[in-house]
């Protein structure tokens, strides 16, 4: 009797691969000599806010951990900030091994690239991007730090982490007040938010900027490129002008112009999925928070470091939405026509991640509802669904993010949000519902709708 093998399912796969190393993540924080007293929930957490690159702390990274332990939570965010499948690629040509349709599949999923083709080439041009990117930022922080009259050792160890951190839209941070004592200063919130730009915009991107400016290999920017530059430049420079808005009188009335717009700004880039700050949020007013909580929802970029629902969705659906209102069937953008398949996915997107942030956020109610307010709840879930890591603090501690607050149940939903956020609605969606094709086709049904 001949054996047939089931279809290969990238999606249950990649996330089981996900849930495996967050679990040896979890199982290695646990150790004497990473840290002392953790609980194994806070271990699986933090091992979580690593892999998926969120930045929502329950332990004090700088304080709780030894030097053992920040290495492994530096290595949980590159290994998440580039996907796994990324360095399993790198791995089998070393090994001088082809990778097969299961590794192609799984590779495409895991960095939303858009063919099959040269997907080895890809994988060493993220890890290429990704160490030149990294090394830059790392030399530079060097510099500064050094500056700063730090020792050698602690200038390198902060450098680096942070500069892995950034760009991989991690958030987490060596030092216990995030980059508050950066508060003045120019120089490490521009290279901290650069890092973060370059990540969050996705590798896709630096690829085709590259082989359009630098080696002519293509003629012209592609029609996602554009799409994404575009949207990330609006929403900074929209993000700075109305948070400068805000709170040009609240919480940034006590600081000079020329450190005004450098908040402002540094505010309004790490809200799209890392979550470092150089004022406390708690200090911001409701409607500058809804703002953030807006833009931790739209996130980067696809094939990019970060989470949300992602720039290109957004643009989608605001120009599929203006269309549909002024009766246009087609979708146009740079003069190039959108297939309905894109279009449809997009509103997928929003409507099943829309779906699990009111899900979450009314289990967390549920759960959490009698120790923080709706704000502080619905922050957190957005910020963890978003990947970015910014929250509103603990009550209990500080330095610490609001999910330290939280009973286990609580954590465990901040968890599966982090995940979720991190591998995406929709590859998470066809996980749990297998793909089936009718052979047949019913009669149309008119609805009323609005």
């Amino acid at each position: 009797m001949a054996h047939f093998k089931k279809p290969v399912q990238p999606a249950r796969t990649l996330i089981l691969g996900y849930l495996i190393i967050i679990l040896c993540g979890a199982g290695l924080l646990m150790l004497p000599v990473s840290a002392k007293n953790i609980k194994p929930i806070d271990a699986l957490f933090t091992a979580t806010s690593a892999v998926c690159v969120t930045g929502l702390i329950v332990k004090d990274t700088a304080t709780d951990f030894t030097l053992v332990g920040k290495f492994i939570i530096l290595l949980l965010i590159q290994i998440g900030g580039i996907s796994y499948m990324t360095l399993s690629t790198a791995f089998f040509f070393f090994l001088r091994r082809d990778i097969g349709l299961k590794e192609r599949l799984l590779m495409k999923e895991s960095i939303s690239y858009l063919s099959y083709e040269n997907l080895r080439r890809f994988a060493f041009t993220i890890i290429r991007v990704t160490l030149v990117v990294e090394g830059l930022g790392a030399i530079l922080l060097f510099g500064y730090f050094l500056r700063l009259k730090m020792p050698i050792g602690r200038a390198l160890g902060h450098a680096i982490f942070h500069s892995v951190s950034s760009f991989c839209n991690a958030g987490f941070s060596t030092f216990s007040n995030n980059l508050l004592d950066f508060q003045t200063s120019l120089f490490v919130p521009i290279v901290i938010s650069l890092l973060v730009i370059i990540g969050g915009i996705g590798f896709i991107v630096i690829s085709d900027i590259f082989r359009t400016l630098v080696t002519k290999k293509n003629r012209r920017l592609s029609v996602h490129t554009k799409i994404v530059l575009t949207t990330t430049s609006i929403l900074i420079i929209l993000g700075t002008c109305l948070l400068l808005l805000l709170e040009w009188n609240k919480s940034l009335s006590s600081y000079p112009i020329v450190q005004k717009i450098s908040i402002a700004y540094f505010q309004a880039v790490t809200p799209r999925t890392a979550g470092f700050n150089t004022i406390s949020l708690s200090f911001f007013g409701s409607s500058a928070l809804f703002l953030i909580m807006l833009l931790m929802f739209i996130g980067a970029s696809p094939g990019g470091t970060g989470g949300g629902i992602k720039t290109t969705t957004f643009t989608v659906l605001l120009l599929s939405i203006k269309n549909l209102l002024r009766g246009r069937s087609e979708v146009l953008v740079f003069k190039k026509k959108l297939v309905p398949e894109q279009i449809n996915r997009a509103f997928l997107v929003f409507v099943l991640s829309l779906s699990w942030l009111l899900t979450a956020v009314f289990l967390l109610l549920i759960l959490e509802g009698s120790k923080g307010d709706l704000l502080r709840i619905l922050f957190e879930a957005i910020s963890a669904f978003g990947t970015v890591g910014l929250s509103l603090g603990s009550k209990l501690a500080t330095n610490l993010s609001a999910s330290f607050d939280f009973s286990q149940a609580g954590k465990i939903v901040i968890i599966a949000t982090m995940l979720i956020g991190r591998i995406g609605t929709l590859t998470v969606g066809s996980a749990l519902i297998r793909p089936r094709q009718l052979t047949y086709t019913y009669p149309e049904g008119k609805v009323l709708v609005g």
